[in-house]
């Protein structure tokens, strides 16, 4: 009887409190800017309700006025309960207490619940359900389970743990104190949104809530906007509008509501799309947008440094070979990357191989490859180059292949499928001898045998990159700490990042790595600002991969890039991270320079 009288009397005293409730837990005025709460309850219209509960107190606020609960929030296995005696204030929910048999009744827009606390037995619309899954008795309270409760009163909640607090939102339905009708016809849904403020600067995030829903509660299936922008640009009052369509077919009114745009700079076009697209966006632009705000900016300070332990073999010339025979050769003894990229310009299939002979009599000779990329025939150029780029970045190295040639033994090192006129390819190779080897390049007959090896003669230079040289790995190291405006660093210009030099092995001439395709650039950025990191080309067409901090970054995501048509984005940092690096090799058939912009991104 304890329980009874204490129930009763909570139910007493919060039928009195009803009856002055603060008139801000009517409807907001946002949800309709025109007219006034008295307005609302005249014509009938549906009032929204937001509150914010506490697991740790009383204290609440509905509709932003600060109230009082009988009871805190409960929180019992991460599931948030309601004391049931909050349910008339918050919702609109009857709620009664029957003496004669213990039991406490509500009503909800969709079920009449009876719990009878006793013997903790619930019935719903006349059915017997389970009590512990909906409610919990504690104190000599009755607190529904919120998950529970949603299903009949049709709220939207989110439980915002730093805060210990449930943030909830309510449409209500007018004289809704009654359970709905099955046998009622479809009613229409009902379109309502939210902006989080009542005026925003020129490019400032809009956060759109939709607080749409159906009085039936069948599923909202279908959203149509008008006039919905992530960022405004110009000032004024724009008209933003939302319709929405039910499980059944049925189509909602319009809603509509202005979003108000005061004359004050936040961020430009330009700028919202550096803050807000995500990596691994290619953002077109205009010419003169990108020209205006990437050129010309100052260099970031950079500490380049050339590894000269692996030597660099580009068989790039003749690129279009018309005849068969060796495009090119050199002599290995301990690491080095062997690169070729050749196109089939004859009028019948050949064979592409990298042959290996070991000249000495008496020793066999270990190859170990250590990581490779390669790409079979194919005739799209920036396909094949983007391919083998990308397969060689993602090799880590943890799976080295190994393969032994005997004393004068020449064999196939690498033997492609055949090539049709018009296909090329391009390969990369990072290889480990432990002695002396030659490794050439070979257009042959289709199908040829390395027996055949003899009967080819060399091919002569066309043109293109051909070469031994020093250097395969480049490391740069750019201090992104403390800079204030856009800055940049520029890959493959041939002055801020000179071209590698070496020699021709079969002319005996010195040769310029154009493009320095075959090297590996790796950017170390210790303890980098908050920013963004762009690609912009400014030599033609360009599609390559670039490793960000072990993630594969497309640039562009498909597709290719021109030279001032767009950037692709390659990474973000928000100024807490140890470090940003970034790998990256010349992509075959992609023009340069490129330029890295890094663009600081303010806290905004």
């Amino acid at each position: 009887m304890v329980f009874a009288k204490r129930m009763g009397a909570l139910l007493t005293a919060l039928s009195l409190s009803l009856s002055v409730l603060p008139a801000a837990w009517a409807a907001p005025a946002d949800t309709a800017p025109q007219s006034a709460p008295q307005a609302a309850q005249e014509t009938k219209v549906p009032e929204t309700i937001s509150a914010l509960l506490y697991y740790d107190g009383q204290e609440a606020y509905v509709n932003g006025q600060k109230t009082s609960l009988e009871a805190p929030l409960l929180e019992v296995k991460e599931q948030a309960y309601l004391p049931a005696v909050a349910l008339p204030a918050l919702f609109g929910s009857q709620i009664k207490w029957v003496d004669s048999t213990g039991a406490v009744q509500i009503t909800t827009p969709s079920a009449f619940a009876e719990f009878g606390l006793s013997a903790k037995r619930l019935r719903i619309n006349g059915q017997a359900a389970d009590f512990d899954q909906a409610a919990r008795l504690v104190n000599d309270r009755l607190y529904l389970s919120l998950d529970w409760l949603k299903s009949y009163i049709g709220f939207k909640y989110t439980v915002n743990k730093e805060l210990r607090r449930v943030e909830l939102v309510y449409v209500k339905m007018p004289d809704n104190g009654g359970f709905h009708n099955d046998t009622m016809p479809n009613a229409k849904p009902v379109a309502r949104f939210s902006v989080n403020k009542e005026k925003y600067r020129l490019g400032e995030p809009i956060t759109y809530t939709d607080l749409s829903y159906d009085p039936d509660g069948d599923a909202i299936t279908g959203v149509q906007w008008t006039g919905k922008a992530e960022a405004i640009f110009e000032p004024g009052l724009f008209k933003v509008s939302l319709q929405v369509t039910d499980s059944k077919g049925t189509v909602s009114d319009t809603f509509s509501r202005n979003v108000e745009i005061v004359d004050e700079p936040y961020l430009d076009p330009f700028e919202y799309k550096v803050y807000h697209e995500p990596v691994g966006t290619f953002v077109k632009d205009e010419e003169a947008t990108l020209r205006k705000y990437l050129r010309d900016i100052p260099s970031l300070p950079n500490t380049v440094k050339m590894s000269s332990d692996r030597q660099l073999i580009v068989s790039d010339s003749p690129e279009t070979f018309e005849h068969k025979g060796f495009l090119y050769q050199e002599r290995v003894n301990g690491k080095a990357r062997l690169y070729a990229d050749h196109v089939n310009g004859m009028n019948e299939k050949v064979q592409f191989a990298i042959v290996v002979r070991n000249p000495n009599p008496d020793k066999p000779v270990t190859i170990k490859t250590t990581r490779a990329g390669e790409v079979y025939p194919s005739i799209y150029a920036n396909l094949i180059g983007n391919e083998a780029s990308l397969e060689f970045l993602q090799d880590d190295g943890s799976d080295p292949q190994t393969m032994v040639v005997g004393p004068y033994q020449t064999v196939f090192y690498k033997k492609m499928p055949d090539f049709f006129p018009g296909q090329g390819m391009n390969v990369i190779y990072d290889v480990e001898t432990d002695g002396e080897v030659y490794f050439s390049f070979v257009a042959m007959d289709a199908g040829a045998g390395i027996d055949s090896i003899g009967t080819y003669s060399q091919l002569e230079y066309t043109g293109n990159v051909r070469g031994t040289f020093s250097s395969s790995d480049v490391m740069w190291d750019v201090d992104a700490k403390s800079f204030t405006k856009p800055s940049s660093l520029t890959i493959g210009d041939g002055t801020t990042d000179p071209f590698v030099t070496g020699i021709d092995f079969f002319r005996k001439q010195d040769s310029l790595n154009l493009g320095n395709y075959g090297v590996v650039y790796n950017i170390h950025i210790a303890q980098p600002r908050k920013m963004a990191v762009l690609l912009l080309p400014r030599g033609g067409v360009f599609r390559g991969p670039f490793e960000v901090n072990g993630r594969i970054v497309q640039a562009p995501p498909s597709g290719i890039m021109m030279d001032y048509q767009g950037y692709t984005i390659l990474a973000k940092t928000d100024g807490t991270e140890p470090a940003l690096d970034i790998e990256f090799t010349p992509a075959a058939g992609s023009a340069f320079p490129v330029d890295v912009i890094f663009y600081p991104l303010d806290d905004k």
